[in-house]
């Protein structure tokens, strides 16, 4: 299973232009080829991973609106299956997995999401357990790499299990701000340097709306006591 974080950022790594608000808004920087830069990746991946909040706030249909029949499974983590069903990722005919916990699952719910066409997993007590998640999806729904469009505590939460393998950021040339605001990872954030997730810069591509800054996770190193 190969993960890789794509993300649209400003220079200071906001995602929102503040405290729900729409990813959508930076959109309006981009053009028409730079939306199928992000649609044409998504056509290569097998899944595609938001977090509830993203439903919530964006109502995105997360399919490949430039290739026909390359639309990636669409793939919904929620603790506690507080979900609006009139999202259009439930009203379409194309594949979602919601992925909830052992003690948020709603069987009723559960129900009707399978009664409507779509799948409900259920993975890890009060957390989603990601690692054990991953590896049935490559088994059961063939499954091998993701495009992660997570808000800023999903993404935390993937690189605090080791789970990112990439980073893809459209790194737009402004300046957000916001002490409360959406950063492209938040959580609880890493307190030490042994603890840090270290990645290898693969390459800067300069485009008229953005720069396309891609890195890859870098191996760990054994450590020897001599």
């Amino acid at each position: 299973m190969k993960v890789t974080l794509f993300s649209q950022v400003s220079i200071d790594g906001k995602l929102t232009l503040g405290a729900g608000s729409s990813s959508k808004d930076l959109f309006t920087l981009l053009d028409d080829n730079d939306k199928k830069f992000i649609h044409e990746f998504r056509g290569k991946v097998n899944g595609i991973m938001v977090g509830k909040k993203t439903i919530d706030t964006d109502n995105p249909f997360l399919t490949n609106r430039y290739q026909e029949n390359r639309n990636p499974i669409r793939i919904v983590p929620t603790s506690k299956m507080d979900l609006d069903f009139s999202s259009n990722i439930f009203t379409d005919n194309e594949k979602t997995i919601v992925v909830t916990t052992e003690d948020g699952k709603d069987d009723e719910k559960i129900d009707y999401i399978k009664s409507i066409g779509k799948e409900c997993l259920v993975f890890g007590k009060d957390k989603v357990d990601f690692t054990n998640l991953f590896k049935h999806l490559e088994k059961e729904f063939n499954i091998k790499s993701i495009m992660l469009e997570g808000g800023g505590y999903l993404n935390w939460t993937l690189f605090e299990e080791n789970l990112v393998d990439e980073i893809i950021l459209m790194q737009l040339p402004v300046i957000i701000g916001g002490y409360d605001n959406v950063s492209l990872v938040d959580g609880e954030g890493f307190k030490d340097i042994e603890s840090l997730k270290k990645f290898e810069f693969l390459e800067c591509k300069p485009r008229k709306n953005y720069s396309m800054l891609r890195f890859k996770r870098k191996k760990q190193l054994a450590k020897f006591v001599i």
